[in-house]
């Protein structure tokens, strides 16, 4: 309990206006630092940007449609390099490779995001460099091999599962093998980048910048957003990710 003392020399009311004041201020203080905390990310735009310089940034690789213990047959590879040739050696990347025997081989990068907003949804672009080797216009065994390529997510972790024939299957639907977007992938072009045969690799640039995907986070504020081919085509498809830039809205 407080005593005011009346020969104070601020008095029994100037006493108690001082210790009113004080009381608050730091209301108002603990009320601006709660609503700071609370808003980030949330009323701007947030940018995330990628550009492999110093590692892989915490992306991962997820391969799915294929028989367990097959990685080395299927070779699944996913490393930090550079790009191919003919293109600057010296430039850092990311390499996602498969060579696809089942005729249904998903490949994707992945990368879980946190401290968003919870239960929240955000409006979602991606814009990708990437090199590709991919020809257009051209026919392939089982398919074309200017795959889909997508851009989504969803707010829990991507896993496999088995089927009843021994192949790992996601825990996710995707259409890009059709080359359609859905509620978890939207599809930000084709890998195709020359009608010449053989075809070297080249710089492409592709998005979804004028037609973003909306993605709802889960109670802890994350989300695991992948970029992906589901591909039908039985032979290697082969991509290095040279920048990645993702925008949360």
């Amino acid at each position: 309990m407080v005593r005011l003392k009346p020969d104070s020399k601020y008095g029994v009311l100037g006493v108690f206006m001082k210790k009113a004041g004080r009381l608050i201020f730091y209301l108002i203080s603990v009320l601006i630092i709660g609503c700071n905390k609370e808003d980030i990310g949330v009323d701007d735009p947030v940018i995330f940007d990628f550009n492999f310089v110093t590692g892989t940034q915490n992306w991962e690789s997820f391969f799915s449609d294929y028989p367990v213990g097959e990685e080395e047959f299927y070779e699944l590879t996913f490393e930090y390099s550079c790009l191919p040739e003919p293109l600057d050696q010296n430039t850092k990347a990311l390499k996602i490779s498969g060579n696809n025997h089942s005729d249904d081989l998903f490949s994707a990068l992945y990368r879980k995001f946190d401290n968003l907003k919870p239960n929240h949804t955000y409006s979602i672009t991606f814009d990708l460099e990437l090199a590709s080797n991919a020809p257009t216009n051209a026919a392939g065994v089982g398919g074309s091999p200017d795959l889909a390529l997508g851009g989504g997510g969803i707010n829990y972790p991507p896993e496999n599962s088995l089927d009843d024939i021994n192949h790992y299957r996601p825990n996710f639907e995707s259409q890009l093998q059709s080359g359609l977007s859905n509620q978890i992938f939207k599809v930000l072009g084709t890998i195709g980048v020359s009608d010449e045969i053989p075809t070297p690799f080249m710089l492409i640039n592709r998005n979804n910048l004028s037609d973003p995907i909306n993605i709802s986070t889960n109670s802890d504020g994350e989300i695991w957003l992948m970029i992906a081919t589901d591909s039908g085509f039985e032979s290697t498809t082969t991509l290095f990710y040279k920048s990645i830039r993702i925008k949360f809205e």
